[in-house]
């Protein structure tokens, strides 16, 4: 049985969270050049959540991020290769209340989950909507947290279209 789907209210905490930890990531990373941003549901204001800062770290190419393994280690992050099976592009680190996922940044997965954040951030009304699905499919899906993801997918898709239109 998969760990129990939580959504719960936006903490306003959660931007201050995300600065305090990518603060350290910085002096650890030293005169590396990595963007790094705040993604997924925390990162949108207002918007219902897991209570899990996902960042998102940018690098130049997907070759250069074994040379940030001992800094995330060093910040307490666990490397998890297995990841790659289901996103190859992506490389995956965790620890309790935070996600990385490492790409390059001029990939199709750092301009959609910039794309999608950005997007959220701009029409309250679409974020309110997606925060009910996701509030619904929690429920629904209370142990089920891969089906519980696959559904979110078409309200995600929907709204990814509107970055090709855009192009």
């Amino acid at each position: 049985m998969d760990k129990p789907v939580k959504i719960v209210p936006y903490n306003p905490h959660w931007p201050e969270v995300f600065q305090k930890e990518r603060s350290k990531m910085r002096i650890e990373f030293g005169k590396e050049s990595i963007n790094i941003e705040h993604i997924g549901s925390t990162s949108v204001p207002y918007l219902c959540a897991k209570p899990i800062i996902d960042i998102m770290i940018g690098i130049e190419g997907i070759e250069d991020f074994e040379k940030l393994i001992r800094p995330l280690t060093a910040l307490g992050y666990k490397y998890q290769p297995e990841a790659e099976d289901s996103i190859p592009e992506r490389r995956y680190f965790d620890k309790p209340g935070f996600h990385i996922h490492m790409v390059e940044r001029n990939s199709d997965f750092w301009r959609t989950h910039i794309f999608f954040r950005e997007y959220l951030r701009n029409h309250p009304d679409v974020r309110d909507e997606y925060c009910k699905l996701k509030m619904d499919l929690a429920e629904k899906y209370q142990f089920q947290s891969k089906e519980y993801t696959k559904s979110k997918e078409p309200f995600i898709k929907r709204i990814l279209r509107k970055m090709e239109i855009q192009r």
